[in-house]
Formats: C-alpha cells, structure tokens, sequence
C-alpha cells in the first residue's frame, strides 16, 4: 500500500468519525425534543383546560421542528454516497 492511499483512508476514517459524531450529536437533540414534547403532551391529556395559548404555539412550533428534522434525516440517508 502506498503512502498517498495511507493518507486518503487517514483522511476519509476521519471524516467519516466527524460526521458520525455530529450525526449523533443531532440525533440526542432530536431525542431530546421528542421527549420534550411527548412530556408536553401528556400533560395536556392530565390537564386540557390548563393549556395557555403559548403552550400550544409552542407545541405546534415544536411539532413542526421534529417533522422537518425527521424530513431532513430521510433525505440526508438518501444523499449519503
């Protein structure tokens, strides 16, 4: 094996650690936000007439956020090389 090819699997096992890392880095904050708002929505089942309109909007903003990061996952599988 040449040096030059050393170099490239150096290179690419790098890249590919960075983007692991940074996939998992985005997937335990969508872990997070889902958990977020399981929680939220079971506190609306316990308590439907306590529920502020800034709940909501904050429910519906972060309902939207998980569908686009669950939508932004699939097509990151897709371009994947």
């Amino acid at each position: 094996m040449s040096e030059s090819t050393t170099y490239d699997e150096e290179v690419s096992i790098k890249q590919l650690s960075s983007d692991c890392i940074r996939l998992c880095d985005d997937f335990n904050k969508f872990s997070e936000e889902c958990a977020f708002l399981c929680d939220a929505f079971a506190a609306v089942a316990r308590e439907p007439d306590d529920i502020s309109e800034d709940t909501s909007e904050g429910i519906g903003h972060l309902s939207c956020w998980l569908k686009e990061q669950a939508r932004g996952y699939c097509y990151r599988d897709r371009q994947a090389p």
